[in-house]
């Protein structure tokens, strides 16, 4: 009885070795990293699309700022060269009035800089927690290795190899941001488009007043730099706007890779628990 127990025993680790021989680690292990490379290839690709996405979204801002003080400076100079010559405004002065029109520049800086905060917000929201997925999932396949003869690791060790541990589902939560880019430069581009209104509606209140009423066009004149003033004040003052539109974007990336890395570290327990 004990030496049938003895030879049930000898049996049992011989297949259980046999079985280990028969799964072959070093090709696993390369298909795993063959897996990892490709999942973190996809993440790559979706970060550049975000790229092209915030440089598009940039360049249409600025550009859309340059339109804006061009067709500002263009009506401000049809305004002084309908003015009689009589009157106290040189070209000195347009060249003053111009000048505060030039403050919309200071937009520029700002765009760049709303461009570099996402940036930075998808490293830290993506990226950092990307490589933690990479190392969670090179520890279980450790952990299994270590463990390669037992019948956890034989059964469990190639569903790391399932899509649904790919690092490459990141990318899905970069994706969901790029729309909140093209807001932000249909939103700032339309208040640009106020601007030009706005300097329409400066431009021509020089046609209220009658052909020769010097007291009206000098009041005009005198307010033109205030009137100037305030339209670029509120051009400027857009600047809350990008962040506000794309501050969701970044709550909604956050929370799509809290969702995924959650789901894929349970995977992981799940295929390392029997250990």
């Amino acid at each position: 009885m004990v030496r049938s127990a003895v030879l049930t025993a000898a049996f049992l680790a011989l297949v259980s070795s046999s079985q280990a021989q028969q799964l072959d680690w070093y090709a696993l292990s390369q298909s795993n990293y063959a897996a990892i490379q490709s999942g973190l290839a996809e993440l790559n690709a979706a970060a550049t699309e975000m790229n092209k996405s915030l440089s598009a979204t940039r360049d249409s801002i600025t550009a859309a700022m340059d339109g804006v003080d061009l067709y500002v400076k263009q009506l401000m100079f049809g305004v002084w060269s309908q003015l009689p010559a009589s009157m106290n405004f040189s070209m000195n002065d347009l060249s003053s009035l111009m000048n505060n029109v030039d403050k919309l520049g200071n937009y520029k800086s700002y765009v760049g800089y709303i461009t570099d905060d996402y940036k930075q917000s998808v490293t830290d929201n993506v990226m950092i927690p990307a490589q933690s997925i990479v190392r969670d999932n090179l520890n279980a396949m450790t952990a299994l290795y270590g463990n390669m003869w037992s019948n956890c690791a034989q059964q469990n060790a190639q569903k790391l190899l399932q899509p649904q541990l790919s690092v490459g589902r990141l990318k899905q939560c970069i994706t969901l941001a790029i729309p909140y880019f093209s807001d932000v430069a249909n939103t700032v581009n339309s208040m640009f488009q106020m601007g030009k209104s706005g300097g329409n509606i400066i431009a021509n209140f020089i046609n209220l007043c009658t052909s020769g009423s010097a007291s009206c066009i000098q009041k005009f004149i005198n307010d033109a730099p205030n009137l100037v003033n305030n339209l670029v004040a509120s051009s400027i003052n857009l600047q809350s706007i990008p962040q506000a539109v794309i501050q969701p974007g970044k709550m909604v990336v956050k929370e799509c890779v809290a969702l995924i890395t959650a789901d894929i570290q349970s995977a992981l327990q799940n295929i390392t628990s029997c250990l």
